[in-house]
């Protein structure tokens, strides 16, 4: 059998949500800066992510990543997030996915006797910085990941009480845009007259795809500092918690309708940066 191109991918999860790896086999993308790289992904050699996010090797509902030589002097990895529709600028469940395939196939190097090492990842949306730690103190290639946690970029509330009007039955809706390395829609399931759970998914994938598309028209986005984050990618639907030591329960559609099976970790950092903004979190909650 011959091969015309090989990729190497790793398939991962992360909290149920998927994780497509590509570790080795792009060519070099040039680009100054991880975003001017993800635009000459998109522009020019897309046929990689089709590859391996659409039919057959992929599916409508698969997430994955590009890892990359970083940019940034102080990043150990650069990272270009993709799915079935097309890239993100930022992606907690797959930066957590990605240092972990990192750690344990020794694309990184993890001290002798170390409990925890410190990855960096170069993102579109900055640097995020990790802390993975280990099962028992390894090194390079033997070291198995018990959990990780994450710094991310910045996360902020941009504008609060939106109100868009979306088709009957539904009408006017009010709801807050949030960026937590992609920009959000935060609208509560009860305006549309549904609960946060498996009976509503459909509908709720249906609301979801209907206020993104609508926010895009109708209200402009632009991140303070990064000018190609300029648009709302990403809808997070929320309601009562179903969990008694929870304070909300979520579900974020993105892409061609997508449902995040993880709890989303930029969708979370936008919901905190929000709760925050308006008093309802304060410094050190929980």
């Amino acid at each position: 059998m011959r091969f015309k191109k090989s990729l190497t991918c790793v398939d991962m999860h992360t909290a149920g949500e998927a994780a497509r790896i590509v570790t080795s086999g792009l060519p070099p993308v040039p680009g100054a800066t991880m975003a001017a790289k993800k635009a000459y992904l998109q522009e020019h050699m897309d046929y990689f992510r089709r590859r391996v996010m659409l039919e057959p090797r992929g599916h409508d509902d698969i997430f994955g990543a590009f890892l990359l030589d970083p940019v940034a002097e102080d990043a150990d990895l650069g990272i270009v997030f993709m799915d079935s529709g097309g890239y993100l600028n930022m992606c907690g469940h797959n930066s957590i996915a990605a240092v972990t395939a990192a750690v344990e196939m020794g694309l990184v190097h993890v001290p002798e006797n170390a409990k925890q090492v410190s990855v960096v990842l170069d993102t579109p949306a900055g640097l995020v910085r990790t802390a993975v730690h280990l099962h028992e103190a390894g090194g390079d290639g033997g070291s198995e990941v018990s959990h990780v946690s994450i710094v991310n970029v910045p996360a902020f509330l941009y504008q609060r009480d939106v109100v868009v009007t979306l088709p009957d039955p539904y009408g006017e809706v009010r709801f807050d845009i949030a960026f937590g390395g992609s920009f959000f829609a935060i609208v509560s399931a009860a305006q549309f007259g549904l609960d946060v759970s498996t009976e509503h998914l459909s509908e709720l994938q249906h609301v979801g795809d209907l206020l993104r598309t609508e926010v895009n028209r109708a209200v402009k986005v632009q991140h303070p500092q990064l000018p190609h984050i300029n648009s709302v990618d990403c809808v997070e639907i929320y309601g009562p918690p179903s969990h008694p030591q929870a304070t909300c329960k979520n579900v974020v559609i993105f892409g061609k309708r997508q449902v995040d099976r993880s709890p989303c970790g930029t969708g979370t950092s936008a919901k905190m940066a929000t709760l925050y903004a308006k008093g309802e979190l304060r410094l050190g909650e929980t």
